[in-house]
């Protein structure tokens, strides 16, 4: 099990290390060829559309013919997006690669759904707090190669992204195997909506809550605190960096004694202080304590509603039910920015943080009801 859950956070850095090396390229490339403001929106925003509708198909489609197979598409795919992106030299190419990156990259669920096939019950938190480890320790380091990248043109950043996720791929077809609890629980039943309710509830507001610094932190460091763009990169750094932490570390020691439940409802609540005390930040440092409250409740309430939500749900839909959280977090992560610009310009600069807290207090509510996993899907895996 160590081997192959090793393999699936390789798989999910380098994926993630990949993905960060072009989007923060996006915009600035884009410009270069004249493309309009709006147009650029279009780049950014199909990316998040096309993982908000791929997620749970492919979720379904792993339930039925396996993990495997799926994860080696999207690998593949993955792959070819960024060779495009390498070549584009206008909109349409630009787009055509940011669709097949997003329909291709919305895989998560199923790398989420492979290990908690490997992981027993008990175990699953820890397991997907690692996982988003890697997430959160990909989208630290693909920026800042990007960054590197980009003094050699748009082409190097693509192709390097492109030999990575390529590298990914045969690593996975090399060393990935079909999980044996999957083989022995196909399925082409539809995961049932009720019992998911509560955690996709949470997930929808939770998420939208912590994107709301992606639009409110930037633009009031600039005008509150006057930071440096790179100082303001250093702050979602930081972020990363406790995050990581916090998921590949600390979630897999908390969960067994408190629920993942629980940990959710703590999480949840942490993130609302840390909203909270973002408006006040007079100081830099100031800033920093509640950029670290909210990403320790951030990186504790994803991974415990993720075991959660695995350990209710029967082995044979554990695709479909973590595709489906995965739709939760990129609707998250639409609403929240838009929510957020909306309120900075009508409002002021506090207004979307103190929303944000809201929704996070919201979210907070909505782990309250979590149900309990039953003994019938809560069952280790042979």
């Amino acid at each position: 099990m160590r081997r192959q859950l090793a393999v699936v956070f390789t798989i999910v850095f380098i994926d993630l290390v990949g993905f960060g090396i072009v989007l923060p390229l996006m915009p600035a490339f884009a410009a270069s060829y004249g493309i309009s403001p709006l147009e650029i929106g279009v780049l950014i925003t199909s990316f998040s559309v096309l993982q908000l509708v791929v997620s749970p198909l492919w979720g379904a489609l792993s339930d039925r013919i396996g993990r495997r197979p799926v994860l080696l598409i999207g690998l593949a795919g993955s792959t070819a997006s960024y060779v495009l992106f390498a070549f584009a030299g206008g909109f349409w190419t630009l787009l055509a690669s940011r669709v097949i990156a997003g329909s291709m990259g919305a895989t998560v669920g199923v790398a989420q759904a492979y290990v908690a096939d490997i992981t027993p019950p008990e175990r699953r938190a820890q397991s997907m707090g690692i996982l988003g480890a890697g997430f959160a320790l990909g989208f630290i380091l693909g920026p800042a190669i990007g960054g590197v990248l980009y003094t050699h043109g748009h082409s190097a950043a693509g192709f390097v992204a492109a030999a990575l996720c390529g590298t990914n791929a045969l690593a996975a077809l090399l060393w990935l195997p079909e999980t044996p609890r999957h083989l022995s629980h196909r399925s082409s039943q539809r995961v049932p909506i009720r019992p998911l309710a509560a955690p996709l509830t949470a997930t929808v507001l939770l998420m939208s809550a912590f994107a709301v610094i992606h639009v409110s932190l930037p633009i009031m460091a600039q005008e509150e605190l006057k930071l440096s763009t790179q100082r303001i990169g250093i702050l979602f750094a930081f972020s990363g960096v406790i995050s990581a932490i916090v998921q590949g570390g600390l979630v897999g020691r908390i969960a067994p004694r408190v629920g993942e439940a629980r940990l959710a409802l703590v999480g949840a609540v942490l993130m609302a202080i840390g909203l909270a005390l973002m408006p006040g930040s007079a100081h830099i440092s100031h800033l920093y304590l509640a950029i670290g409250f909210l990403a320790m409740g951030s990186a504790a309430s994803n991974p415990a509603i993720l075991a959660a939500v695995s350990r209710m749900t029967a082995a044979s839909l554990q695709g479909s039910a973590l595709g489906l959280m995965q739709t939760g977090q990129n609707l998250g992560r639409i609403v929240g920015p838009l929510v957020a610009g909306a309120l900075y310009g009508a409002v002021g600069h506090a207004a979307p943080f103190f929303a944000g807290a809201g929704l996070a207090l919201a979210g907070a509510a909505a782990t309250l009801f979590i149900p309990a996993p039953s003994r019938t899907t809560d069952a280790a895996p042979a």
